[in-house]
């Protein structure tokens, strides 16, 4: 996966200047702009530029009947606008179904085989291809089109979507047996995909089925509060219990519709997933394989996961006390069988990372530590100690009450079968799906203090990991190229906030000092040192631009939030709270209006080649100061591409022609 090469600009070959408004136009116009950007990022050895936003926050399509959450399928125009501004990839969340209700919206305690019927687009049921199964008065009572709003955001409302889904899934499926019924070769033609999806997915597809119908009785999918009849019952059948099994097949009787109505709900949404991979052609979405699971996974694969204990982090949460994720890890000792082939545990893994890369070209490891030494502690060891801050009361877990500690650590793992799971099954499943697992973001931030990830993850596999650009410098990362570097993504604040954080800006990447040596290291060029210490001193705004240079040119692999590239000033998701503005942020409809409107006011949106036009100038001065190149030869080269971007930085900044 990488920025598709483009020719070398030359004085000869960059084009000729155009004279309009601040968006560049259909034709040449675009052509010559995104050239420009590409040329720069292969000067600057960059090879990928991902747009960091989840499923949820794609904003409503114009012209169509949208849902009150966004879905990655059929978002051709925002893809086809990211690509112009030198995206090739956009890095989804995990695309499970959430949990029932709707306290806990978070993306990373989805299911692993159960997709989101949340992502279903409504509008493409009117086709022949879904048989027609819905029609426009059916969208109209539930949908709405996209109105226009001067804010670049809006907000996702997960309650309402899960009304408007559950309603327009009824009527979709009722049409589509009455089509079936009376031979519509349509309808026909759609049941004989469906057959096949269920057979493709029958190893779990019956079990969640009956869960959903035994959630809902219960109204809740926290199965520690069921009966124990329910809390076993798909283990129970699973190991042949007549009792079980004669109740399990009772309640696909009893609830007949509802169970194929589920079905059908999962097969539309992984229908459309996987047509739309085809759609977007060369443009990548990225997945991401969380580290936990559902409760309803749980009780599907009772047998794969450890007892007794669940998966946290050792630092990190108030006052650097432990994050408890209250997440269950596959059996150590059931992840190989005897003679190497994989166990119920492993073939868990390897399923779960090829349910995650459905639909996808490539994906994010949530927490990489977790696939080779995790920080386990025992549930009922947890004891709380309470604090007041800023006037609210908060509790955190008292690390020294609690029986935790590293796998390795703990005696469970006798053979040490958890360090193979990279090698074992990740990676040749990933090369098994023609993936190679150097592309892959590998998010390895946290701290194993056995040593044990570092041995594994870096000595023996040599995979890159995360640069983190708030804490690192760009110096640093540079030695570092192969990693995925970002400044923010969904956990963190948007840009504009963290420049006026206090602390953020004590860090050594934030200092102006650090910045003007990276950005103009030729020590002959003072005036423009000065100038720009200045300006990011003077100016949060300056600051944040500078960061962002910093960024491209120290990596060349990149990621930017969407709340950054749009300069929106909220954040998507606050880590170890839950809240209905956690998962919630939403691109508004008409996101090109405020985006260019944001640039022609020099707003907090990013201007890519303003950046670009930094970092270039920035590996310019280094390759003359530093590496000592030919000044004249150098310069030929670059002088066009820092005309070019020069030019459409200020196309960006000026009016709409009329």
């Amino acid at each position: 996966m990488r920025l598709n090469s483009v020719v070398r600009i030359t004085n000869g070959n960059m084009g000729r200047d155009v004279a309009f408004g601040r968006a560049p136009k259909k034709g040449y116009e675009e052509q010559d702009f995104n050239r420009t950007l590409k040329v720069s990022f292969d000067y600057l050895g960059t090879e990928n530029v991902s747009l960091i936003m989840h499923g949820v926050s794609f904003p409503e399509i114009q012209g169509q009947y949208n849902s009150k959450v966004g879905t990655p399928n059929g978002a051709g125009e925002l893809v086809e606008f990211t690509q112009l501004h030198g995206f090739n990839s956009h890095q989804l969340g995990p695309n499970g179904k959430l949990k029932y209700g709707d306290d806990d919206t978070s993306p990373y305690s989805s299911s692993v085989f159960e997709k989101n019927t949340l992502f279903i687009n409504f509008n493409q049921l009117l086709s022949g291809d879904y048989a027609s199964i819905l029609d426009e008065k059916d969208l109209a009572k539930y949908l709405e089109k996209p109105k226009a709003t001067s804010k670049n955001f809006t907000t996702a409302n997960y309650k309402e979507a899960k009304k408007d889904t559950d309603a327009l899934l009824d009527i979709a499926y009722k049409n589509f047996s009455s089509k079936l019924k009376a031979g519509n070769k349509d309808a026909i033609r759609l049941n004989d995909e469906f057959t096949a999806f269920q057979k493709q997915n029958s190893q779990w597809l019956d079990y969640y089925a009956v869960l959903s119908i035994i959630t809902k009785q219960h109204n809740t999918d926290y199965y520690p509060n069921w009966p124990q009849e329910d809390q076993n019952l798909i283990y129970d059948v699973k190991q042949g219990d007549t009792v079980a099994k004669q109740r399990f097949e009772r309640i696909i009787a009893d609830n007949k519709e509802e169970i194929e109505k589920y079905k059908f709900a999962q097969f539309l949404v992984d229908k459309q997933t996987k047509a739309d991979n085809i759609a977007r052609g060369g443009y990548v979405y990225i997945s991401d394989l969380e580290v936990g699971t559902s409760s309803l996974d749980e009780l599907v694969f009772k047998d794969v996961f450890l007892p007794n204990y669940k998966i946290g982090c050792k630092y990190g949460g108030i006052k650097n006390s432990p994050q408890l994720w209250g997440i269950s890890i596959p059996d150590p000792n059931k992840l190989f069988n005897k003679d190497g082939s994989l166990g119920p545990s492993g073939q868990f893994i390897k399923a779960k990372l090829q349910n995650a890369l459905s639909g996808a070209q490539s994906i994010r490891i949530d927490h990489a530590m977790g696939l080779v030494n995790p920080y386990l502690y025992k549930p009922e060891s947890v004891k709380y100690a309470v604090a007041f801050e800023n006037g609210q009361r908060i509790k955190y877990p008292i690390r020294e009450a609690l029986h935790a500690g590293y796998l390795s650590e703990l005696g469970i793992d006798k053979n040490n079968n958890y360090q193979k799971v990279l090698s074992k099954i990740v990676i040749p499943t990933m090369e098994e799906m023609g993936i190679n697992p150097q592309d892959v973001i590998w998010e390895d931030l946290g701290n194993d203090e056995t040593g044990i990830f570092d041995k594994i993850f870096r000595d023996e596999l040599h995979l890159p990991g995360i640069s983190c650009m708030i804490w690192e410098k760009g110096t640093d990362a540079r030695q570092k190229r192969d990693n995925w570097a970002y400044v923010g993504c969904h956990d963190n604040k948007p840009g504009r906030q963290l420049v006026h954080d206090k602390e953020t800006r004590k860090q050594e990447p934030w200092k102006s000092e650090y910045l003007v040596d990276a950005l103009r290291c030729d020590p002959y060029k003072s005036a423009e040192r000065s100038a720009l210490e200045r300006k990011i001193t003077l100016s949060p705004k300056e600051l944040w631009k500078a960061k962002l240079a910093d960024l491209f040119y120290s990596t060349k692999n990149i990621q930017i939030s969407f709340m950054d590239f749009f300069g929106i000033n909220k954040s998507f998701n606050t880590p170890g709270t839950v809240g209905a503005e956690n998962w919630s942020l939403r691109l508004n409809s008409n996101y090109k209006d405020t985006y260019y409107r944001a640039l022609e006011n020099n707003d907090w949106a990013i201007n890519m080649p303003e950046i670009l036009e930094m970092a270039v100038q920035a590996k310019f001065d280094e390759e003359v100061s530093k590496n000592h190149k030919p000044y004249w030869e150098t310069r030929e080269q670059v002088d066009p591409i820092l005309r070019k971007l020069n030019y459409w930085k200020n196309v960006l900044k000026v009016k709409e022609s009329k």
